[in-house]
């Protein structure tokens, strides 16, 4: 078996992010001095969690960037077979686990490593959501790895993929990887309403796409 590494710049990354302390307020998550996800994203997680679920009969959920929890915490509407998440900032998963994870009552298992450090089983989720916080310009080519070498192999044939994307278009670079991949993909546009947005909102815009991408197979 091939021993799993991280690059130097992921490396360098990581360390810095978890030398970082987690704070949870009532707007959200800070890492640091800068919010990462915020608690007014709630419809929004709340309509990929549906998107990504529908149809599915007790589906099993990867989250890849626990944070806020704000995904989870939309899934308990969902009626999952279990779920399990990925968070690389120690003390952002043991903050989630105490607010959020806990409260499931279906098989939960939390990694608090880089999603790149992680073995998952093939074929055992029917969705998985991506929310990555990467070094500054491996947003794309992280993205590209992920859905090569987990994404496809861990889902499903018919099992769905989303991941978040604040904007109204997606980049060529991720359009090329979606097409590739995934039998067809869909991206829904959704609005965040000017009353909801936190003080301190630091996202570009209130529009945001939700992908889905299916994986083809019986």
């Amino acid at each position: 078996m091939t021993t799993k590494t991280l690059s130097e710049v992921h490396q360098r990354h990581i360390a810095a992010l978890r030398n970082q302390s987690a704070v949870i307020d009532a707007e959200g998550l800070r890492i640091g001095s800068q919010y990462v996800m915020f608690f007014a994203e709630a419809d929004l997680m709340r309509e990929h969690a549906a998107r990504l679920t529908e149809g599915f009969a007790r589906p099993n959920v990867l989250e890849v960037g626990l944070g806020l929890g704000v995904f989870a915490t939309q899934l308990s509407g969902c009626d999952v077979g279990s779920y399990t998440a990925i968070e690389p900032h120690p003390g952002v998963a043991l903050m989630a686990r105490a607010r959020v994870i806990e409260t499931f009552d279906v098989p939960v298992r939390v990694y608090a490593d880089p999603w790149q450090l992680v073995t998952l089983p093939a074929g055992a989720f029917d969705a998985i959501m991506y929310d990555t916080w990467p070094p500054d310009g491996h947003a794309d080519p992280d993205f590209a790895e992920f859905v090569a070498r987990v994404a496809m192999p861990c889902l499903r044939p018919g099992g769905r993929f989303s991941f978040f994307h604040s904007g109204t278009s997606i980049g060529p670079a991720r359009r090329k990887v979606l097409d590739r991949h995934f039998a067809e993909w869909t991206a829904h546009p959704h609005t965040m309403p000017a009353e909801q947005t936190p003080p301190h909102w630091t996202k570009p815009s209130r529009d945001f796409l939700i992908p889905i991408a299916t994986k083809g197979g019986a």
